[in-house]
């Protein structure tokens, strides 16, 4: 008989006030999780290979080998196309057959195609308008295959799709010449089109993305997460470490620094990853520094075949923390929760999560908590919810990120021990119930075959618990609404200056992925960022602090500070102690402080307080 699953699908539902005037609730019992070294795949990050579409090799070993790979990066050569005006068919049954090989094998793909994959000057086609119908000539398979397709690299230009040497360079005579800003502006404007809003083109140089946007700002946090053309632009370097200005990967007249600093804002919300070049253990690409510039940079991915004498000379204990850290590893903190509660009755939960990886998780899914009665075959039943959040702000600059939410239990739920489940599966209906897609959690004795994490296996639903409860059937998130409303959501807010220190302080009465404090050292607004009628200098935000490299004004480009920043967090209170030996301007009385707070679209920010200055 086949395994029968319950799964009761919800939305969130607002329960009116009155539920605050009723029974006590249950009382709620913490648990904490122990953190994983282990090493396991999840989908869209880390190691990847290449194959070209035409010669798919070795695939079913990737998932089970030492660097854990689930990520396949597809190269496809249209050197037989260059005078075409379409990709012959022929071609694109190729692609599609590799795509389905990926499919089937739980893996994801990055794709880029190229008319060259030797040195070649100039083997793209003269006419631009044969590249454009090319990146077209994809766009059903973009469509078709967007469940395992997370990125396009925009490649087509030049050698390996590298986007140099090309006959759309701005010296096309010459190797290495970058391409010129008419040609990258069609091409990208078509991948534009091509793709899917929902997926990003990565173009091979940070210049490039400043070149198309015409603007020197990487993609700010109230544009991140959406459609726009700035938001779905990313970035991939092929000589990932190779030098100061990596192979030419940075250039025209930015530094290293600044490079880096721009790279670090824009990678908070968009793809990026690569392949190391260069002589092994040099200035750049040592194990040390690259576990630095990884971090700095939010890597996703990085080929694991090239250039392989480099990773032999890093240790294996640095080799084995890129498998973990490569894009996102969430870990779950600690768990408090009704340990007993009614049929019908409220179920309080609260998660404490982290993301010890580079970078962020970049491409939706949903975050499923599912109440299962631990049974096999057709006796299991399980109940499911969606939560309303949004993973990809589970970044590793929001350090400890909480999850607090009450959720009805069904009203006809069995009584008895049952166990709690967190799930994040795919967000397409192809895969969703594959649990080869599915996010693993770094910690111990959570994971299970079927795709869930096991948050707690005995949770008694049982009449006798006391608590407020309904006859409704579903298992679901619910909002209990207020009867009062914060004047503020950032108040008893504080800056105090101590001999070595700097002493930061303020209350978040709302959830934020991103808790900021402007800092405005000389009390001068012609220097700096400006923000609420301060020219900031400096930066903290979560766990970091930066200072200010940007033109004066609204230029967001900060460059990270070397220092150990101690912050903590108390119930809805930050606090942050900063070295004052690491900032290159004096802290003063006059000094000017902002708190700010900053999710999605939104921005909050507190009154402009002075330093108070404590000598004692």
């Amino acid at each position: 008989m086949e395994k029968l699953h319950l799964i009761i699908l919800l939305a969130e539902l607002v329960i009116s006030a009155w539920c605050n005037t009723l029974t006590t609730e249950p009382a709620t019992v913490t648990k904490t999780f122990v953190p994983s070294q282990m090493l396991f795949t999840n989908p869209e990050r880390g190691w990847s290979v290449q194959r070209y579409s035409h010669d798919m090799w070795g695939l079913d070993i990737l998932r089970n080998s030492t660097e854990k790979v689930s990520l396949v990066h597809i190269n496809i050569d249209l050197s037989g196309y260059v005078n075409s005006a379409h990709i012959g068919q022929a071609k694109l049954k190729e692609v599609r057959t590799a795509l389905n090989s990926c499919r089937t094998r739980g893996l994801k793909v990055i794709l880029r195609s190229a008319y060259a994959w030797t040195e070649t000057l100039a083997p793209d086609p003269k006419d631009i308008q044969i590249i454009k119908t090319h990146v077209m000539d994809m766009q059903s398979i973009y469509n078709d295959y967007e469940d395992v397709i997370i990125a396009v690299e925009m490649g087509m230009f030049g050698p390996w799709g590298e986007m140099h040497s090309s006959h759309h360079s701005t010296i096309n005579t010459q190797m290495y010449y970058p391409i010129a800003i008419s040609a990258l502006k069609q091409v990208h404007s078509t991948y534009m089109s091509a793709l899917s809003t929902r997926r990003s083109v990565l173009v091979r140089r940070p210049y490039y993305i400043r070149q198309i946007f015409n603007d020197s700002k990487p993609l700010m946090p109230n544009e991140a997460y959406g459609s726009s053309t700035k938001a779905r632009t990313g970035y991939h370097n092929d000589a990932y470490l190779n030098s100061k200005d990596d192979g030419g990967t940075f250039s025209h007249g930015w530094s290293r620094d600044q490079e880096l600093a721009y790279i670090h804002n824009m990678t908070r919300y968009t793809f990026f990853g690569g392949e190391a070049y260069g002589t092994p253990n040099g200035e750049y690409n040592n194990g040390n520094n690259a576990m630095v510039e990884s971090k700095q940079q939010h890597m996703t991915y990085l080929h694991r075949d090239y250039y392989k004498p480099i990773f032999d000379a890093w240790s294996n204990s640095i080799r084995e923390d890129f498998t973990r850290k490569l894009g996102y590893r969430f870990e779950l903190k600690s768990l408090s929760y009704s340990e007993e509660v009614a049929p019908g009755g409220i179920f309080n939960f609260i998660l404490k999560v982290q993301n010890s990886g580079f970078a962020a998780m970049y491409l939706t899914r949903p975050v499923n908590l599912i109440i299962d009665n631990g049974k096999t075959g057709s006796q299991n039943i399980r109940y499911q919810t969606t939560l309303s959040i949004d993973v990809r702000t589970w970044t590793p600059e929001a350090g400890v990120v909480t999850i607090d939410r009450k959720l009805r239990i069904p009203a006809t739920i069995n009584q008895g021990l049952w166990q709690l489940l967190l799930a994040l599966p795919d967000s397409s209906a192809q895969l969703q119930d594959d649990e080869r897609y599915a996010v693993r959690f770094g910690n111990d004795n959570v994971w299970n075959a079927d795709g869930t994490n096991l948050l707690v296996k005995d949770i008694s639903i049982t009449a006798s618990a006391p608590g407020s409860h309904t006859n409704d059937d579903i298992f679901q998130e619910i909002t209990i609404t207020s009867t009062t409303t914060p004047t503020t959501s950032i108040s008893q807010i504080s800056a105090v200056k101590i001999p070595n220190s700097l002493i930061l302080s303020a209350t978040y009465d709302l959830v934020y992925s991103y808790h900021q404090v402007f800092i405005d050292a000389d009390n001068n607004t012609a220097t700096g960022y400006f923000v609420k009628s301060i020219g900031a200098d400096f930066l903290v935000e979560n766990s970091r602090y930066y200072d200010h490299k940007g033109n004066t004004g609204s230029d967001w480009l900060w460059q990270q500070i070397n220092g150990t920043v101690t912050s903590s967090i108390n119930d809805h209170q930050y606090v942050w102690q900063l070295p004052l030996a690491s900032l290159k301007l004096s802290i003063t009385s006059s000094s000017k402080i902002v708190f700010a707070g900053s999710k999605d679209d939104k921005e909050n920010y507190s009154a402009v307080i002075s330093v108070t200055i404590n000598n004692s």
